[in-house]
């Protein structure tokens, strides 16, 4: 359907404003996008309005920074906005440093985001806090020569792949860009063994490739080695180190590896590379601004800002902190059930932020519950991905800035994310300060304890993510697995796979959300931070139903009574009910006693308690079964 078609008064729109819908409508995967309505009501995010950015000034020419769109996010509202600030941002885009391709037969500096890195492996040589690893599997008829091929092509296209790292003459780091070679694909083949030594085999061998040390002078700075299962399962084990990569890029590999086996499985030809520029010319583009004075504005934001640098987070640990950290660490996968997760981005979209923005304050007002503190300091990455050419490129581009909110329990959660939304525009308007120049300006001391300005991280990996079909296999990624390392007190990164494909055919859609929670074993035991995650969890369920209410009342409500949780998640599994209310009865939502039986037995080894199926059937609803349960452990029912 056209504009014209799909506007019930076309005839009013003004030029900009139909460029504006047609970008939007592309982005969100619609066609009936009005122009007085909220880009982020229609399901908008942060990485889709950088991306309408990039594809605004492709198409008008005119740069707008991404608090812009925050602030004007409607058609209308944007194009009023163009109309009067248009010529002034394209001047000033015209005294920009100017991207060029550089000399692929000299040195390059580090991207100040890969200088970061660099100086922090340096400082814990031992540590593998910066490797990135995932599992990719494929269920299905495999076929291990077009995937080494694919991954072949993958490395051929992206010179960050063939790239080394080196201490330059003058002691300051360099990447060297070097031609393409094929490399053999190891595989190693359990087939042969049964369930349980094939499971201890792809462990041992996870394990050893994960605590492997990359040589940064020898490329490649990433590992694959595909384990074959059975003939028609296999697991493609990824690491690599974060010099190369951020969240964005290990999607744009995904999505290129897919393509790239689908057209060598089905005889194609691969696509022609066209690109002009990539990672290297974008590194030497950043450090050119960097040392130009280009970013001295946004510098003084960040002083002015962090003029008092943040107080430490004082956290509820399990063991006092070490004087040096080890950096040890685990990592939960926690997944939200699909209530919350519908009910996150329906709160969103009625508030107008993005589903981003929700998380985060909610996790600001779980932090300040567990600390005590208002003034929060946490961590979270910014794509920065604003020029065109970055757009389906490979590299480490991303920024790690400081988020400083103030958190008053006095106040309802719409001013917690009113606040947290002024924070993020203010980093998204000065974004390419790197951190350790903000560390620097703020003259803060050093406390080797810890982590200086922020002790908690909290990103969202949104990027976008083609589709992943492949002929005759299934493709699933298990993204993020731990190896053993952390580099914060705690870090939780979430992906939301639904906001990743938007664009895709509903069959391809996903709609969980999945955090990925990694946390330092010097600190924490598991079980705390399982419980950290069930309570942030509750308060995210409480806020979305109660986002007027005080957030101390949250506090002051009783506790919610686990047993009851685990029978509601047990019948909401076995009955394949979204949600089961405390009165809900369970023969009406269709349960027997087969069920009953089943029920028992999965209760019982969690709640350390014998239970007889027919207890389920005499208390048939969560609120008289966890009662019935309170009764059974009781001290007296053990004599």
């Amino acid at each position: 359907m056209s504009i014209d078609q799909s506007h019930s008064a076309p005839q009013n729109l003004t030029s900009v404003e139909r460029e504006l819908i047609d970008v939007w409508q592309e982005l969100l995967g619609t066609d009936d996008l009005e122009p007085d309505e909220n880009f982020f009501f229609r399901g908008g995010h942060s990485l889709l309005a950088i991306r309408s950015i990039i594809r605004i000034k492709e198409r008008t020419g005119v740069e707008i920074p991404c608090p812009v769109i925050a602030e004007n996010p409607t058609a209308r509202e944007l194009a009023a906005w163009i109309d009067e600030n248009g010529a002034a941002t394209g001047a000033a885009a015209g005294q920009e440093v100017e991207l060029t391709r550089w000399d692929r037969e000299l040195p390059a500096p580090l991207s100040p985001a890969q200088e970061q890195i660099w100086i922090l492996q340096q400082l814990h040589p031992d540590s593998q806090s910066y490797h990135f690893q995932a599992l990719l599997h494929f269920d299905g008829d495999l076929d291990s020569g077009v995937l080494e091929a694919a991954l072949n092509a993958v490395v051929e296209r992206h010179e960050v792949f063939r790239t080394s790292v080196h201490l330059g003459e003058n002691g300051a780091p360099t990447q060297r860009v070097h031609p393409y070679a094929p490399h053999a694909l190891p595989i190693t083949d359990l087939a042969h063994l049964d369930e349980a030594e094939r499971e201890q085999g792809l462990k041992e061998l996870t394990d050893r490739l994960l605590a492997a040390r990359f040589r940064l002078e020898h490329p490649p700075l990433v590992r694959w080695h595909l384990v074959r299962l059975a003939a028609d399962r296999h697991v493609l084990l990824h690491v690599e180190h974060h010099l190369i990569h951020d969240g964005w890029s290990f999607n744009v590999f995904l999505s290129d590896l897919a393509e790239y086996y689908r057209r060598l499985a089905e005889g194609r030809e691969l696509p022609v590379d066209t690109k002009e520029f990539d990672f290297v010319d974008i590194a030497v583009w950043q450090r050119a601004r960097l040392e130009s004075g280009a970013h001295d504005g946004q510098l003084a934001y960040w002083r002015e800002r962090f003029a008092t640098p943040p107080a430490p987070l004082e956290l509820p640990t399990d063991r006092p902190r070490p004087a040096v950290p080890s950096f040890e660490g685990r990592a939960l996968r926690i997944t939200l059930d699909r209530e919350l997760s519908a009910g996150l981005r329906t709160f969103a979209r009625g508030q107008g932020v993005s589903l981003y923005l929700a998380l985060f304050s909610g996790w600001l007002a779980e932090l300040n519950r567990l600390t005590g503190q208002r003034d929060l300091c946490v961590g979270s990455s910014l794509a920065n991905r604003v020029l065109p050419e970055t757009q389906q490129m490979i590299g480490m581009i991303v920024n790690n800035l400081p988020m400083g909110v103030s958190v008053d329990p006095a106040q309802p959660f719409t001013d917690l994310l009113a606040a947290a939304g002024r924070t993020l525009l203010g980093a998204q308007a000065n974004p390419d300060v790197p951190f350790h120049r903000i560390l620097s300006a703020a003259h803060t001391s050093r406390d080797v304890s810890r982590n200086a300005f922020f002790q908690v991280s909290y990103g969202f990996h949104d990027a976008p993510l083609a589709s992943l079909a492949l002929p005759g296999v299934r493709l699933s990624v298990t993204e993020g697995i731990s190896n053993g390392s952390a580099k914060f007190d705690m870090s939780i990164i979430v992906v939301p796979r639904q906001e990743q494909t938007i664009g895709l055919s509903p069959d391809e859609h996903d709609e969980t959300i999945t955090l990925i929670w990694e946390y330092a074993t010097d600190l924490f035991d598991e079980a705390t931070i399982e419980g950290f995650a069930a309570a942030y969890q509750r308060l995210l369920r409480w806020v979305v139903q109660h986002p007027d209410t005080p957030l101390a009342q949250y506090a002051a409500e009783p506790a919610a009574d686990p047993v009851a949780e685990l029978i509601s998640a047990v019948w909401a599994d076995l009955l394949d009910e979204p949600v089961i209310g405390p009165d809900d009865d369970f023969f009406e939502l269709g349960g027997d006693s087969m069920l009953a039986i089943r029920t028992a037995a999965r209760l019982v080894e969690p709640l350390g308690v014998t239970l007889p199926a027919l207890e389920v059937l005499r208390h048939p609803t969560v609120r008289e079964l966890s009662a019935r349960i309170a009764e059974l452990r009781a001290p007296e029912a053990l004599r």
